[in-house]
């Protein structure tokens, strides 16, 4: 009996000593195939869910100020292309980069024949090289995309839908996962005076007989895109990125510094649209104000405070066959939360 047990214990310690070893083995090698694809994660809320937004600066500048690529509205964004695996990667790899073709599908899927909401391709505004260069022992390259956003109407939803190509020789495997094998990216370019401005001091009445309305409707955000360097554009009123009607309704704010470089100066609003019968009612200034985070001494605070905004439109599509006149006043403001320890460039959502 003694010597059963004796047996019984021997071989169960074999047993779990050659487990662990195998548990090792496995441990050792690969877990996971050596997939090739981008990190673009999806955006689960806002206006582009279900692409992935990117945040560019509409001119890339120097450490001096300069424009980096001699211009202004040139500028660039670093795509990363990673190679999955619990081990490292271990060969050198020339990833095939290329136009996707799934952006039709993509529309159709979120929007249907709604083509006023659709994503429209900006390769006519971006370049990039067909290849990325992978060596063994690293996991991660990156595709260097330039822009020219020179001449850009951001009131169409541009996207640009890359995707991981592969051939049988390439040496490499495309990931089979969509989202990783492809990505969808919504470029939004950026200036001190582009973004999402809070407007909770903002109302808009409707005009009658040449007075406001006593019962003012709020607002809650409006946001402003690039132009240039010094203007943005808006949607007046409630107007916003999905109105089916959004591109009549375009207002444009220039930013006039006082001096260059000035923090403090003033906002010129226009209409290239005669049908809305736009007028700004009254000068309008900004102010930009930066202090540092009292808790989080790293982080900058950097406040832009548009002040006496005033201006009155007439919606003419809403209701067919009249006109509303709206007045709308109010001062807007805008936070971005900046991280001193780390590029501007690397901060991709303000």
């Amino acid at each position: 009996m003694k010597l059963y047990k004796s047996l019984l214990f021997l071989t169960t310690g074999v047993a779990a000593a050659m487990s662990l070893v195998s548990c090792n083995n496995d441990w050792e090698e690969e877990q996971y195939a050596h997939y090739v694809g981008f990190k673009a994660p999806l955006d689960t809320e806002g206006n582009s869910v279900g692409v992935t937004t990117v945040y560019v600066p509409y001119t890339r500048m120097n450490s001096d100020g300069s424009p980096r690529y001699g211009a202004e509205g040139l500028s660039s964004y670093q795509l990363p292309v990673l190679v999955s695996g619990s081990t490292t990667n271990p060969s050198d790899l020339t990833v095939q980069v290329a136009k996707s073709d799934t952006l039709p599908i993509l529309n159709l899927e979120r929007f249907s024949h709604r083509s006023e909401l659709w994503y429209v391709d900006m390769s006519d505004y971006a370049s990039y090289p067909s290849t990325v260069f992978i060596p063994a022992g690293q996991d991660i390259g990156l595709l260097d995309i330039r822009f020219d956003f020179n001449g850009i109407d951001l009131s169409d939803r541009y996207l640009l839908p890359l995707t991981v190509a592969e051939t049988p020789d390439c040496g490499y495997k495309r990931n089979p996962r969509k989202n990783y094998a492809t990505a969808m990216l919504r470029v939004l370019p950026y200036t001190d005076y582009s973004g999402v401005y809070q407007a909770e001091n903002m109302r808009f009445y409707i005009v009658t007989d040449g007075q406001g309305d006593n019962e003012p409707g709020a607002m809650s955000t409006v946001q402003t895109y690039v132009v240039d360097q010094n203007t943005v554009f808006f949607y007046a009123g409630n107007f916003d990125e999905k109105s089916l009607k959004r591109k009549s309704f375009k207002v444009y704010a220039h930013f006039e510094p006082s001096a260059p470089g000035a923090t403090r100066g003033s906002v010129t609003f226009t209409c290239d649209n005669p049908e809305m019968n736009f007028t700004q009612n009254k000068p309008a200034t900004f102010n930009i104000i930066q202090q540092r985070d009292e808790v989080q001494n790293y982080i900058m605070r950097r406040t832009v405070i548009m002040n006496d905004v005033d201006y009155t439109f007439t919606d003419y599509l809403t209701a067919p066959g009249s006109s509303i006149v709206y007045n709308v006043n109010g001062s807007m403001t805008m936070e971005r939360r900046l991280n001193t320890q780390m590029p501007e460039e690397d901060q991709v959502i303000f």
